[in-house]
């Protein structure tokens, strides 16, 4: 099987699916619509895989946080390419000629993303028509969530021609960075450096991303246990506004540590005693797996699709209502109540979860669809009609 993606730009999440998957077909290509977007500061090692950057501009619209992207030479990119499945990352222009491409030279077309119910609500009647159009239209999806597959099948695609594939990471990357880490010297130095209990948190410093409620659980948490730090990791537009309302609050242990790269996420992972995710609207949220991988007990907003899939309240992790303050501190500290062995054992749990979602095996499963959709293409049409109903 011949299979290319067409996707918005590469993040190192996907950089080893698409290796790993690189390795189960026959020929593999990658087409980005952009080297990177705005609100992403990732640093990526040549590709071990082909790809190639699609031509085109970029325009930011008002009140957009990244560039839409007009590219052109699609067509072309995949007539080169020659695939006979392609796999469909979102609903851009260039997303919309593959699908184009894919009607006129009869090739399968195959949705895949990470979608939310609150997009929905929030995209535009001609959006929306266009998603319907392109989803009922193909002849299969690959859903990174459960939400996703909710959205895919709102937009009129086939329940049994969407395949959930929960999105993976390397879990065994930050899992065994972790561990090491927990035994090292820079951990016994880092860790003397704060008084008490330790909570990270892990994301982009803008609106939506759940910050202003994490402040608020987090006033409600010291006025019962002062001692706890709160580590935060990322960088984005939000970050001066929420440093200067931090002082204002006189708090003295919640930390700005700016944006870190994956191996140094891992050593901050083994640090802390607590994740707490608390985003407003997440289509997945693959630093919540990062946090599960490392064995670090997570508490979880329940506006993130990964925690529908990855959270078993009081079993993997605890989930929450950000918005809802006091009852979320009430979860904080109950975790940090825990013995150290409680924790531990809620964290091996975590681990345990998205340990199924990992990179190979995520890679065979979705090959194994595509290649499933591809057989029911080549079967007779009397055969296709009776497999559909």
């Amino acid at each position: 099987m011949n299979l290319a993606v067409i996707t918005n730009i590469l993040t190192p999440y996907r950089v080893p699916l698409f290796e790993a998957i690189g390795k189960r077909v026959d020929r593999f290509h990658v087409l980005l619509m952009a080297e990177r977007e705005e609100n992403r500061d990732w640093k990526l090692d040549t590709a071990p895989f082909q790809y190639e950057v699609l031509p085109g501009f970029h325009v930011k619209l008002p009140g957009a946080e990244v560039s839409l992207h007009i590219n052109h030479g699609v067509m072309r990119a995949l007539r080169h390419a020659n695939p006979d499945v392609v796999l469909s990352g979102g609903f851009a222009p260039a997303n919309l000629t593959a699908w184009l491409y894919c009607r006129l030279y009869r090739r399968l077309f195959v949705g895949w993303g990470e979608l939310s119910l609150q997009d929905v609500a929030n995209t535009s009647l001609l959006k929306r028509g266009l998603r319907r159009l392109m989803t009922s239209w193909s002849d299969g999806a690959i859903a990174s969530s459960t939400d996703a597959r909710n959205v895919f099948v709102h937009y009129g695609a086939h329940p049994a021609r969407v395949f959930t594939s929960v999105m993976p990471i390397d879990v065994e990357y930050f899992h065994a960075g972790a561990m090491a880490c927990r035994t090292s010297d820079w951990f016994q130095t880092e860790r003397a450096r704060y008084p008490g209990p330790i909570l990270l948190s892990v994301g982009r410093f803008a609106e939506g991303k759940g910050y202003r409620e994490l402040f608020a659980i987090y006033e409600a948490i010291v006025t019962q246990r002062p001692g706890v730090s709160l580590l935060l990791i990322g960088h984005g537009p939000e970050r001066p506004t929420y440093e200067v309302y931090v002082r204002s609050q006189n708090w003295k242990h919640v930390h700005f540590l700016g944006y870190r790269q994956a191996d140094e996420v891992a050593k901050f992972l083994a640090l802390a005693d607590v994740f707490v995710f608390p985003t407003l609207l997440d289509r997945f949220g693959a630093v919540l797996s990062e946090a599960m991988a490392a064995g670090l007990p997570v508490i979880s907003s329940i506006h993130a699709a990964a925690t529908t899939d990855l959270v078993d309240d009081g079993v993997t992790g605890f989930r929450i209502d950000p918005r809802n303050a006091e009852r979320s501190a009430k979860t904080v500290l109950q975790v940090l109540a825990m013995t150290s062995s409680e924790r531990a054992a809620l964290g091996r749990a975590a681990y345990e979860r998205v340990r199924c979602h990992d990179i190979d095996s995520t890679a065979d499963h979705m090959v194994d669809f595509l290649k499933s959709l591809r057989q029911v293409r080549l079967r007779p049409t009397s055969d296709r009609m009776r497999l559909n109903r």
